[in-house]
């Protein structure tokens, strides 16, 4: 299938993918912070941060290992292949079972270990036991997930997860609509919809990649340390991350209050939704980087990056500009029930790092592609160590409280994104470290732009329904991104694009 239609099917069905993914947490989150209260709700939040701490361990292994198996796939030497393939699965394996033990011991006493109102113990410690059984589940058949990347089948990969997310929200409606309202649903559904997709992935594997097998004998242990000795850095990244983000709920739940996690986990909500939205369709460009850095492609390589800087600029306006534009009524609306004003002032902080790195999303997998993550790990390290100290500082002088906790993180997220991120990014490609940073340079100001439209607008219309919201929001931010786009792509490209889509729609 040519590259440019397969990228307008990957494209389109992410999209798809991403609507009716907002769509189930647009309405699920309502319904269950007014079901449950935000502050038990905090705690699915919270089980899904620690078990991101625990997925640091299993990050040095499969964060690579589409890479080192897709570049041999695409070499022709299958059986190199084949080597990565089997000891990644092997080595997952026993990594789940020796993690699942303690995580079993330190859940039996969580709430000696953090704080949980005494009413809903019994259910937080069913949710965390559900959630660490999910996490084990995910990660032994994780690296069956990597045949979509190396055959560009992206739109499988984003059709399965409609159909995942949308049984899981089938069960949810069921199990709150026959049963008392509890969290442990949450996770419950969660998992089927996990073991769903695991079953999926790997008869995908074995209908688009059939030389690619998988045998015990296969395995060995110097193909996981030659994995290990590149993804390492990556758990450090990782690691960061947890340091930046990560923390907010547990320093929040142990520091300020259960309450305080509580909005900090509504907060997240809408942002998360963005930022995956973002990510998605940064993600789209990941099989065309893997096979131009595979050919030794680099001019190309670099070309598809500011295409693609173009493309997540526009992507970026329209979520962006609505949540800071018309944040105050949709959250009115959404969840009225909770504290209006943190909550949004909160989202606005988690996206600033959007702001300056939305455009340049894609080049997070360049970095593993091109195997060059040693710098980002330890610039990330450094910095998430920094904003666990300045958060304890701040939190022990002011009163800034939340603020400060979210504040702080996202600052230096915005600060790295521009004297870091897009300089790594042009040397994977042997170019100018400043290579890049006019086209961060004009995202910014074109995202800014739509911000300031869209701020403008909800300052002269009062915006109190649904329908209201919807119209003059959604219409304000879709005309303000096309005349972003109108201002950054050329009239090849936006003819380009148009024959992308017209082409899925005219040959399926």
């Amino acid at each position: 299938m040519p590259h440019n239609r397969q990228f307008a099917i990957n494209t389109i069905a992410t999209a798809l993918n991403l609507v009716i993914n907002f769509g189930i947490s647009f309405f699920l989150t309502s319904y269950l912070v007014r079901t449950i209260g935000s502050t038990t709700f905090g705690f699915w939040g919270l089980a899904n941060n620690i078990v991101s701490y625990a997925l640091i361990i299993f990050t040095a292994l499969n964060s690579m290992a589409g890479r080192f198996i897709g570049i041999d796939y695409h070499r022709g030497d299958f059986r190199q292949a084949s080597e990565y393939y089997s000891s990644v699965f092997v080595a997952d394996f026993l990594f789940a079972l020796i993690i699942l033990v303690p995580s079993c011991a330190a859940i039996w006493y969580i709430d000696k270990l953090i704080s949980v109102p005494p009413e809903i113990v019994r259910e937080v410690k069913i949710l965390f036991y559900i959630v660490f059984i999910n996490m084990c589940c995910g990660v032994v058949f994780a690296v069956f997930g990597c045949v979509y990347v190396i055959k560009n089948r992206l739109d499988i990969s984003a059709t399965l997860s409609i159909i995942s997310n949308v049984f899981k929200s089938l069960l949810l409606i069921l199990l709150y609509w026959k049963l008392r309202p509890s969290i442990v649903y949450l996770g419950t559904a969660t998992l089927c919809a996990t073991v769903f997709f695991v079953i999926s992935n790997i008869v995908f594997m074995k209908r688009l990649a059939p030389e690619l097998k998988l045998h015990v004998q296969y395995s060995s242990f110097s193909s996981v340390k030659t994995i290990v000795s590149s993804g390492i850095w990556n758990s450090l990244n990782q690691l960061s991350v947890v340091l930046l983000q990560g923390l907010d709920l547990l320093i929040a739940n142990l520091f300020v209050s259960a309450a305080a996690m509580g909005l900090i986990s509504v907060a997240g909500m809408l942002p998360g939704v963005i930022t995956t939205c973002i990510f998605s369709f940064a993600y789209v460009y990941a099989p065309n980087y893997l096979k131009l850095y595979s050919l030794n492609k680099y001019d190309e390589l670099f070309r598809e990056i500011k295409n693609s800087a173009k493309f997540m600029t526009v992507i970026s306006c329209i979520p962006i500009g609505f949540l800071v534009g018309f944040g105050l009524p949709f959250y009115r609306l959404w969840t009225p029930d909770t504290d209006i004003q943190t909550v949004y002032y909160l989202s606005i902080l988690i996206v600033l790092p959007l702001l300056s790195g939305g455009s340049l999303l894609s080049t997070n997998y360049l970095y593993t592609v091109a195997d060059k993550v040693k710098w980002q790990a330890l610039v990330l390290i450094f910095t998430g160590l920094l904003n666990v100290i300045l958060v304890f500082i701040v939190l022990r002088l002011t009163s800034f409280g939340v603020y400060a906790i979210v504040g702080i993180s996202a600052i230096m997220g915005f600060i790295r994104n521009i004297f870091f991120n897009a300089p790594l990014a042009a040397y994977c490609v042997n170019k100018n470290y400043t290579a890049l940073w006019p086209d961060m340079m004009k995202s910014y100001a074109c995202i800014m732009l739509c911000v300031s439209v869209c701020l403008i607008v909800n300052y002269l219309v009062e915006l109190k329904t649904w329908i209201s919201l919807i119209i003059v929001g959604g219409g304000t931010v879709l005309l303000s991104s096309y005349f972003v786009a109108l201002l950054l792509l050329t009239s090849y490209q936006r003819s380009l694009i148009y024959s992308k889509i017209k082409s899925v729609f005219s040959n399926r």
